[in-house]
């Protein structure tokens, strides 16, 4: 009688550890919801409820400990199991998992009037040391694959319990063991002992194993942080790079939209000098007025126009605001106008009459649109029609900037590179203008997308999120 007692005391310790156990590290890995870390602690929950219906055996009903206890143990092991499988990701598909459960049921309730005969205690033990074996070589691959400590106490517990339940199974079979009676004999004992002693090597080891994947998620975590960081001070410094070789390229369109003006100016002030000057005609003060103000016109957008290229090389602090994109478009093509008049090429625009807002950073949005347009331009050259049209139209909560032309189309290596996420999209001369557009679209959400028209010409679409504002 003590011997049971101390056998059924044992079943009920090791139950109620994997009850404490299974709670233990929800709550210390709950942070790390997973569907494998709620599978893990749902099957040691499992063990400790079929643990506990054992201890009960002579106490309770025969149906609670044979065709309830055992299924549920089994099905336990098939969850531990399952549970590391998703932790690698190739999971059993669950059809599988409740085929065999279903069939090992339905083998104990057709045999539980044989409960008692050694062939049940055979069967039993044959299918538990089966699935612990099955349970053992997956965590075995699991060490493998992480090349952990912790992962090897995982098979170290797995392994013990094994070779334990087979030796069970192996005495069964000689009639030196029994599942109706938990007196009999010293193996059930060391059964109890080996369920403990599992319970301890498998619980730390999967938490220390947790514990080193949530620290190498950290390191990988910062690591890519500093790496964005990295390439965010890239991408700024090739961007201003960038503006200051486009304006070099437009040094001369740029210059005459400075000096015309600027010439201008002064013609009507010397012009307005001698008039006032004369003495052989009567001085018009509306006239000298009208010359005095043209000639102030004229200063006034070359103050604009030198306050645009000093904005358009001034490295600013990331900063979105909120940007009309018509007001955008129309201060690229002030910007392109003169090389445009010279090259002879035609830019039509369509624009919606209502405002289309983003949130994104004025000048590198700047930048990836003269970029676009520039790349166009020289598309275009030598062709016997030279047109860019540029659509700026609403879909789906986003905003598309569309640039078409009417060169020969987009070069096959730049096409393939379209959706590439890490390699550059070069363009027409093998430079990185539109991998920095494309990068600069990211800061914003937004995306590039290139194709080539039915019949010719190249189609450039940049998307940007809409901004959504609330009504005053």
């Amino acid at each position: 009688m003590s011997d049971m007692l101390d056998l059924a005391t044992t079943f009920r310790v090791s139950g109620l550890f994997y009850f404490l156990m299974s709670l233990t590290t929800w709550l210390v890995l709950r942070r790390q919801d997973s569907w494998s870390l709620r599978i893990w602690c749902l099957a040691g929950t499992m063990t400790g409820i079929s643990a506990w219906l054992i201890s009960l055996r002579g106490l309770v009903s025969d149906i609670w400990t044979y065709p309830v206890a055992q299924p549920l143990l089994l099905m336990s092991y098939l969850l531990f199991a399952q549970s590391l499988r998703m932790s690698m990701g190739r999971a059993w598909p669950w059809q599988v998992l409740l085929s065999v459960s279903l069939i090992y049921i339905g083998a104990m309730a057709y045999g539980f009037d044989h409960r008692l005969h050694w062939g049940m205690s055979v069967f039993v033990r044959c299918a538990n040391s089966l699935a612990l074996l099955v349970l053992t070589l997956i965590a075995l691959d699991v060490a493998r694959q992480e090349r952990s400590r912790n992962a090897y106490f995982i098979v170290a517990g797995f392994c013990l319990f094994t070779l334990s339940m087979l030796v069970n199974a192996i005495l069964s079979s000689l009639g030196q063991s029994s599942i109706s009676a938990l007196q009999l004999g010293w193996i059930n004992h060391v059964m109890g002992v080996m369920s403990l002693l599992t319970l301890m090597l498998c619980y730390m080891g999967y938490l220390g194993l947790a514990l080193e994947r949530a620290q190498r998620e950290n390191l990988q975590l910062q690591q890519k942080q500093w790496q964005a960081n990295q390439w965010r001070e890239q991408v700024h410094a090739l961007t201003q790079l960038d503006r200051q070789r486009t304006l070099s390229v437009l040094a001369n369109s740029l210059g005459h939209g400075i000096v015309q003006p600027l010439t201008a100016s002064r013609l009507h002030v010397e012009l307005a000098a001698q008039m006032a000057q004369s003495r052989t005609s009567q001085v018009n003060n509306t006239n000298v007025s009208g010359l005095l103000g043209q000639a102030i016109e004229g200063l006034q957008r070359s103050a604009h126009m030198v306050q645009r290229i000093r904005d358009f090389l001034r490295p600013l602090p990331s900063r979105p605001t909120l940007l009309t994109l018509q007001t955008l478009l129309q201060d690229a093509h002030g910007l392109l106008r003169q090389e445009l008049m010279y090259r002879g090429i035609e830019l039509s625009m369509r624009l919606p009459a209502w405002p289309v807002q983003v949130l994104a950073e004025t000048l590198p949005m700047m930048q990836a649109v003269v970029q676009v347009l520039r790349n166009a331009m020289k598309a275009v050259e030598g062709q016997a029609q030279r047109k860019i049209s540029v659509t700026l139209s609403v879909a789906a909560q986003e905003a598309c900037i569309e640039v078409t032309d009417s060169g020969p189309g987009l070069p096959v290596h730049v096409l393939e590179q379209n959706h590439a996420s890490v390699q550059p999209v070069v363009d027409w001369a093998g430079e990185l203008g539109l991998y920095m557009t494309r990068g600069i679209l990211a800061q914003s959400g937004g995306r590039l997308l290139l194709a080539n028209l039915p019949d010719k010409g190249a189609r450039i679409a940049l998307y940007l999120p809409l901004a959504h504002v609330q009504p005053a």
